[in-house]
């Protein structure tokens, strides 16, 4: 950082603290599934920054204001925000009906009024696209100083409001613990609509959501706890913003908000295929060792299947049996499963190589003792699968998937624990009959 030029280092101080901030806020709009707020208070400080221009200009105060515009917009961003509060609260239209209505209202309140602006021919007039799309380069050591500051308090009101921020998830349970759910409701919705403004001349109103809503999904296929995906965010925000404010800096042409918004998307792109959580590579390896396995216990069972019925028996009831368990022909065993031979080979190959199966001459094949405990362990819970179908049908079919290795993993303790006494009296039942 110290060695580029000292507009370059501004701008880095500026771009950094502002994505920081929205990464960090943006977790908490993600989380309470109100990710259209930041797009909504975005378009609707549009209203608030034409209006200001034109009072302003009026007046014959200069109307391209820094501090008036963003006043301006702070007023019609609030007057959003309480806009979507009444229609939430007042209709019956949900939540995300009242922020589209409200964004696409003072939108289109605010085009109306640049388009007023230009026909008008004001002097600055020509600079207020800034606002909409962004302009980096122009950032002096004040406003990096502004956005620092903005940043800075709302990272306080976080830290120091986070337990209650955190349970606000859940308005019945901060109800019931007599948590003033509105009021720490309301100042989420301020600090976002602060750091909101502080950001106009940064990434523009029309890229803002992107801000806030990018970094957080971005942690989120990194990590499933709220610290985590915080701190996650807030480090994709400030690398997203560096890294666009310097391809604005060295393209020509490029737009600020735009480069910052593309290059956090790149940071989402890479970590959607290589999340260790949710990226779409960890899910196929996942995939592909669930169906192996499944594979594998799918010839352990055929292989058990043709051992003798009272050995399976024994088996099955824990009891111990006597000698080794007898070699098997593995086409006999598979034959009805259609699988190709190169697929039977591999499983086979790995399973011995687990020291689970051991060759015999020609297609032969005998369970090892460490086979025959995970045979018999994947015979049984599929008997106790079958038994949660039955016994919990209206329960069952929700948690149930192919991939089951342990009952408990798809079945409340007291269930399995059930499961396992009937399988246990079927299989004593079973021994008195024989």
């Amino acid at each position: 950082m110290l060695a580029v030029s000292y507009n370059l280092q501004v701008v880095y101080l500026g771009v950094s603290t502002l994505g920081v901030a929205t990464g960090v806020l943006g977790c908490f709009l993600l989380f309470r599934r109100r990710s259209l707020l930041s797009d909504t208070l975005g378009h609707a400080t549009l209203p608030g920054v034409a209006l200001a221009f034109l009072l302003v200009a009026q007046f014959g105060a200069g109307g391209k204001s820094f501090l008036w515009l963003l006043l301006g917009a702070l007023v019609s961003g609030w007057l959003a925000v309480r806009s979507v509060q009444f229609l939430r609260r007042r209709t019956p239209i949900r939540e995300d009906g009242a922020l589209a209505v409200v964004l696409t209202v003072f939108y289109g309140v605010g085009v109306v009024w640049l388009s007023v602006i230009q026909n008008l021919e004001l002097p600055g007039a020509s600079g207020l696209e800034y606002y909409i799309y962004g302009m980096v380069a122009s950032m002096v050591l004040s406003e990096a100083l502004t956005l620092l500051i903005v940043s800075a308090v709302a990272l306080v009101a976080v830290s120091l409001l986070f337990k209650e921020l955190n349970l606000c998830f859940d308005e019945g349970f901060v109800a019931a613990q007599g948590l003033p759910h509105r009021w720490l409701d309301e100042l989420l919705m301020l600090t976002c609509l602060v750091v909101t403004i502080a950001g106009l001349q940064t990434v523009g109103l029309l890229l803002i959501m992107a801000m806030f809503i990018i970094p957080p999904a971005t942690a989120r296929l990194w990590t499933s706890s709220m610290a985590g995906t915080i701190g996650i965010a807030a480090a994709v925000g400030a690398v997203g913003s560096v890294a666009g404010a310097t391809a604005s800096a060295n393209i020509p042409r490029m737009p600020a908000g735009a480069a910052i918004i593309l290059a956090t998307a790149i940071l989402f792109t890479l970590s959607l295929f290589l999340g260790r959580r949710k990226g779409l590579l960890q899910a196929w390896l996942a995939s592909w060792r669930d169906e192996r396995g499944l594979v594998e216990r799918q010839l352990l069972r055929d292989v058990f299947a043709l051992q003798p019925a009272k050995q399976r028996a024994a088996s099955l009831a824990g009891a111990p049996t006597a000698g080794a368990p007898s070699p098997v022909s593995i086409t006999a065993a598979t034959r009805w499963r259609g699988w190709s031979d190169r697929r039977r080979q591999a499983a086979v190959g790995r399973l011995e190589r687990a020291g689970q199966l051991e060759r015999g001459e020609a297609d032969a094949v005998r369970l090892t003792a460490q086979g025959q405990r995970r045979a018999v362990e994947a015979e049984r819970t599929q008997a106790l699968t079958e038994l949660y179908l039955t016994e919990y049908p209206s329960l069952a079919p929700q948690h149930l998937h192919p991939y089951v290795e342990r009952i408990e993993d798809v079945a409340p303790a007291e269930v399995a624990a059930h499961l396992r006494a009937l399988f246990t009296a079927g299989l004593s039942a079973q021994a008195a009959s024989s």
